[in-house]
């Protein structure tokens, strides 16, 4: 094998695409805790469920689905960095992920960065469409892994997820879903 040096940079270096790589061996916390399972779903397996929902409801609502798509697959890998929090765990979250997203788009070219933190941004600010159907699903897929888990979780532990995110799921369609999910889970 013969190593050439590379003649140009370019956006998708390994040390950008490491963040990537890096969400797909951290383990979601809540899990971990709350369950007995050993090996829980990662940060990256949340987001392709999370973003696998959010593009169907995101069609079916007709609303901005590329847009809806970009914001999830965005919206955890501040995580790479500062890993997964628990909700209330660190005071300073909101700054240390914002510090950790401008460091992981800092190699992309400017247009695709500035892009990717206006999606940011829309999605930090929950006002559009698109944003608040990113928030909900980021729940509602927490609600599905639930039930995957459910025969390891205690009656209480199921409430408290149950609790958490009941409030923040809002839409007629991501409400009908949660609401089979409870269902389901009775």
């Amino acid at each position: 094998l013969m190593i050439r040096r590379p003649t140009r940079s370019t956006p998708l270096s390994s040390s950008s695409a490491s963040y990537v790589y890096k969400i797909q061996i951290i383990n979601r916390k809540g899990w971990l805790i709350k369950t007995n399972i050993k090996e829980v779903e990662s940060v990256a397996d949340h987001s392709y469920s999370a973003t696998t929902m959010a593009m169907v409801c995101s069609d079916i609502l007709n609303l901005d689905t590329e847009k809806v798509m970009k914001m999830m697959l965005i919206h955890d890998l501040p995580e790479a960095i500062i890993g997964d929090l628990l909700p209330g765990e660190n005071p300073n979250k909101s700054r240390e992920e914002n510090d950790a997203m401008t460091k992981i788009l800092n190699n992309l070219p400017k247009e695709i960065q500035n892009n990717y933190i206006e999606i940011w941004e829309e999605f930090r600010k929950s006002e559009s469409k698109e944003a608040m159907l990113v928030h909900e699903i980021d729940k509602l897929e927490l609600m599905m892994q639930l039930f995957a888990y459910k025969e390891h979780l205690s009656k209480k532990s199921i409430n408290e997820f149950l609790r958490s995110s009941e409030s923040k799921i809002n839409s007629k369609l991501t409400r009908d879903i949660f609401d089979n999910i409870v269902y389901e889970l009775e």
